[in-house]
């Protein structure tokens, strides 16, 4: 018996050994055989899905994905020729990223014989390989629907608009995949493929070519369809049943920081608010440089903080206090300012369980706004126009007084502060979301940019936003660290301005050119945000734990808002401003890191952070106290029960779910004649039917094909 059951193991050993080697067998088998027909194509990013109450905007496929013939549009002839000549649709047009903008996309698109998309991303480093006219896929009114003018019959957005370059297209509904190949090599395969069969022999677009034809597949199956309503229904129809979900709403953390710190049950009144955005939002994932916005306002609202910081006592003892605004989801429909406002109105600001003041918006003295500055890194020009509402600023004396001020330091920086033009609304800003917020009076706002009437960036909002293209660094590779470049004294001087009139402004001195922005902390700020996260300033301000972020880190983080998690921000910016405005705000202190823990009792907050480094490359680690702190960036409209998603009251916008993070996926391969494929699919349907005769008449021939060897003596052995 043990003999048998020997054997028997033994069997089924072998037997297990066989198929597993049969499967191995089969998967490379099937690994080759796709690498014989398909030909992944890697290093890309893709559009996807979003909503708000109302619509859904952005890119999808079949859950399968996309297939279309692969065509190179790059001129008006070959996009004529597609639309007009082309027979073998769907196409899927291959499109250099100087023929990439509006005009084409919306014929493609409306032209009903294209199945997607593919962009050959531009050499960032050569000016010439940009759309010549620029591509702002963003709205000509941005946040039109969240306005303040929105329903002004002077005002409105059909009588000014600010981004005249805006071609929509970020909101639009593109039913279809947009693909950015962002690896030469990658696009050299795709054009090696149609240059080898898409291609006829008297030439491009001369005559129909003939199969097979290289083809692409698009794949970017988005979860969520609808708008953010009829998603978020479905995620708690399905909660108890499955952790997944089809949409999250979009938002993340603003930072924000006080001057000094107001004990609680003290008076707020008389505080100056000092706003930059932090987002910035394209076409595609992970694609926001954001050069143009909001990366100098940023670095200017951090010089103004650290350069205010050394004149704190004067400012406070005239009995203001200045708050620092580093907001986030700005780009979708003022995400950040209208939680602030909304919590401010709650009487929840800065923090409903803190132990600083309450600060609401009767309290706010004067808000200064930093919007764009890249006309300064182009060197056009020096001015600095100062925006105003036509509607409330007569009645507010601290908006010509503080512009008196402002005026004043002109001679001494090099850069002029001048009034935009008088009959024109605010430009697209935060600060609307304030003046909303306390209709009765309004709120005094000024808002500072380099343009007049309309933005200077052709790139607003787009992924060709870049530091090369906005001229803040024409040449990325020559740009160091340790030298200074000449956009950064240029905002260093904006910075000296600003801070010298607040100055001025609260105590009615005169100006003091002893204290002047530091123009290297500008440039530092500016080569971590678009140049390396791997930069001793950002080594300096993180904590000693989070410091791994950014080591070997040389591709700058995205400026995207993201999606909110609650307790904590997901997007590394977010972080970074928080830690940086503790930085140039707060105090170091000599408490270990032991000690270096919040007091629940105290409204300041403890930060242990990296340190700065000498010349030996070891680092000093150190506590900071600072007012930071984070505040939630999540629409009131997900918190009000019952909210009408329609109303337009608050931003709704959320981001589909999609599978996994191989979601976006590109491969192309020859794409057979009609003839061949019906062959093929003869050719099997003939082979399976022979095979399944076959398998009948064995099996019912068994016993003479395999005659049994088997004897009586052998089955009675053993007893």
């Amino acid at each position: 018996m043990a003999i048998v059951s020997g054997i028997w193991f033994r069997s089924c050993l072998y037997l297990l050994c066989v198929v597993a080697a049969t499967r191995a067998a089969i998967d490379r088998s099937q690994e080759a055989t796709y690498k014989l027909i398909y030909e992944d194509i890697k290093t890309i990013v893709g559009c996807y899905r979003r909503f708000n109450g109302t619509h859904e905007i952005g890119c999808t496929t079949g859950m399968n994905g996309n297939v279309g013939v692969i065509h190179y549009v790059n001129s008006t002839e070959s996009l004529d020729w597609l639309i007009n000549s082309g027979s073998h649709d769907p196409y899927i047009p291959l499109i250099p990223s100087t023929f990439f903008v509006g005009s084409t996309i919306k014929r493609l698109v409306n032209s009903g014989k294209v199945n997607g998309i593919m962009v050959a991303q531009a050499d960032l480093s050569d000016v010439q390989s940009y759309p010549p006219n620029g591509f702002s896929p963003e709205l000509k009114c941005p946040n039109a629907e969240s306005s303040m003018y929105k329903d002004d019959p002077k005002y409105s957005c059909e009588k000014h608009q600010f981004n005249l370059d805006g071609n929509g297209i970020l909101f639009e509904d593109l039913k279809m995949p947009v693909m950015l190949l962002k690896s030469q090599e990658e696009v050299d395969k795709v054009m090696d493929c149609y240059l080898a069969h898409n291609v006829p022999s008297g030439g491009d677009n001369a005559s129909e070519p003939s199969l097979p034809l290289c083809a692409a597949e698009l794949k970017a199956f988005m979860h969520a369809a609808g708008n953010s309503e009829i998603c978020l229904r479905r995620n708690n129809l399905i909660r108890n049943f499955s952790p997944s979900q089809y949409c999250q709403e979009l938002g993340g953390y603003s930072s924000l920081a006080f001057l000094k710190e107001t004990p609680k049950d003290t008076s707020r009144n008389k505080t100056i608010v000092i706003i930059s955005r932090t987002d910035s939002s394209s076409l595609f994932e992970m694609m926001q440089p954001g050069a143009s916005s909001p990366a100098a306002s940023m670095a200017i609202l951090l010089s103004v903080a650290e350069t205010l910081k050394r004149r704190r006592d004067e400012i406070l003892s005239a009995g203001y206090n200045v708050l620092f605004l580093a907001l986030t989801g700005e780009s979708f429909d003022y995400i950040g300012s209208q939680k602030l406002v909304y919590d401010m109105q709650r009487d929840f600001f800065p923090n409903k369980t803190s132990n600083s003041a309450r600060m609401n918006l009767a309290d706010v003295h004067l808000i200064i706004e930093l919007s764009q500055f890249v006309q300064l890194g182009r060197g056009l020009s020096s001015k600095i126009f100062y925006h105003t509402d036509p509607n409330t600023k007569s009645s507010f004396q601290s908006i010509p007084d503080f512009i008196t001020k402002l005026e004043a330091t002109s001679p001494s920086l090099n850069v002029v502060f001048g009034a935009a033009s008088a009959d024109q609304p605010l430009p697209p800003s935060s600060s609307q979301v304030f003046i909303r917020g306390l209709e009765s009076t309004g709120v005094p706002v000024i808002v500072l940019a380099d343009y007049n009437t309309k933005f200077k960036t052709e790139y607003y909002n787009s992924y060709l936003d870049t530091p090369e293209i906005q001229g803040v660094f024409p040449n990325r590779s020559a740009v160091q660290y340790n030298e200074t470049s000449d956009i950064a004294k240029v905002l260093a001087n904006v910075s000296t301005g600003i801070s010298d009139a607040v100055v001025m402004y609260t105590t009615n001195a005169s100006s003091d050119s002893s204290y002047k922005a530091d123009s290297d902390t500008v440039h530092h700020v500016l080569y971590c945000l678009l140049i390396s996260p791997d930069c001793d300033l950002f080594h300096t301000v993180l904590a000693p734990k989070d410091v791994s972020v950014v080591n070997g880190t040389t591709t700058p983080f995205p400026f995207y808002v993201s999606v909110f998690s609650a307790g904590v921000s997901t997007q590394h910016i977010q972080k970074l401003m928080l830690q940086m405005l503790a930085y140039f705000t707060g105090d170091e202190t000599d408490l270990s890191e032991e000690d270096c823990v919040d007091n629940s009792s105290s409204p300041t907050s403890t930060f242990w952070i990296n340190g700065r480094s000498f010349a030996n490359g070891t680092r000093q680690n150190m506590c900071i106290k600072s007012t930071a702190q984070y505040h939630a960036a999540s629409s009131p409209a997900f918190e009000i029960e019952g909210y009408n998603f329609s109303s337009g009251l608050y931003s709704t916008w959320t981001e589909s779910v999609w599978p996994n993070v191989d979601a976006f996926h590109v491969r192309i391969f020859l794409k057979p004649s009609p003839e061949v494929e019906l062959a093929s699919m003869v050719a099997g349907i003939t082979l399976f039917i022979v095979a399944a005769i076959v398998a009948v008449l064995v099996q019912r021939r068994a016993a003479i094909l395999f005659p049994s060897h088997s004897t009586p003596e052998t089955l009675t052995t053993g007893s």
